[in-house]
């Protein structure tokens, strides 16, 4: 089985955060597995967590929010990208 990714808009990354997937986020203008840039994953079951008041909350518009404002410029992009694991059988 590979374990491919697959884009999402905001509103399906949503369902399946509060669903209780993990959600991968890049800038918009960055591709996923690109060996410089990490993702910022995300999980409602992470709770609270960590000193950054953004990530102490669970709701998901805080938390895009916060990575956008930190991670999206003009080089990697103004938008956030969502994406899911999706395990392919071939």
């Amino acid at each position: 089985m590979n374990t491919l990714y697959k884009y999402n808009n905001k509103a399906v990354a949503r369902r399946a955060y509060i669903a209780g997937e993990t959600i991968k986020l890049y800038a918009n203008k960055v591709r996923p597995n690109n060996m410089w840039i990490e993702p910022v994953t995300i999980n409602i079951a992470d709770g609270v967590n960590g000193d950054i008041q953004a990530y102490q909350s669970t709701d998901f518009d805080t938390r895009v929010n916060y990575f956008e404002n930190y991670n999206c410029n003009f080089e990697n992009g103004y938008y956030t990208s969502f994406y899911v694991d999706v395990e392919v059988s071939r």
